[in-house]
């Protein structure tokens, strides 16, 4: 079983640091995720929603807790922690946050997505606020990295202007 300074050790070569400054990569939008690391029962567990079917951009999906940069954000971590407690309640800090991985671009709505990471060694409990999401998923962590393959609908943001 992993520890949480096990994870930690691993995701530190793929981490970026949390950055104050955003950039403008027009004609990109830009949004932000949280990856939360938490501890269930002793193995750790990644928090996934569904969104719900009644919204107009990514309906019915499965994603990290996130959303759109608001002008009101100073920050893309702000945006992480902001969305993340608009849609399943939980509240986090930027000192939460240990960096972020490689920027996502979406090839269907044009998003430019920073998924900031957060490692927590408890086990917390989300609920629904807000009717963007249909459903939270406390997937097993090593389990769901197991299951992926390549993404061929999304690419990095370095590989958009290959």
């Amino acid at each position: 079983m992993l520890n949480k300074s096990e994870i930690y050790l691993r995701l530190v070569p793929s981490l970026n640091a949390v950055t104050k400054h955003i950039s403008d990569p027009v004609p990109f939008r830009l949004a932000a995720v949280l990856v939360i690391i938490h501890y269930n029962d002793d193995t750790p567990h990644l928090f996934l929603t569904k969104r719900s079917s009644k919204i107009t951009a990514h309906a019915n999906e499965v994603s990290f807790p996130g959303g759109s940069f608001d002008k009101a954000d100073t920050s893309l971590a702000d945006t992480a922690i902001r969305e993340t407690k608009e849609e399943i309640g939980l509240n986090f800090q930027k000192s939460d946050l240990i960096g972020h991985l490689d920027v996502v671009r979406t090839m269907t709505s044009n998003f430019i997505i920073y998924p900031f990471v957060t490692l927590q060694d408890k086990t917390l409990i989300p609920n629904i606020i807000n009717d963007e999401v249909q459903d939270i998923m406390d997937a097993p962590l090593i389990e769901t990295l197991q299951t992926i393959d390549k993404d061929y609908i999304h690419s990095s943001f370095e590989d958009a202007y290959k």
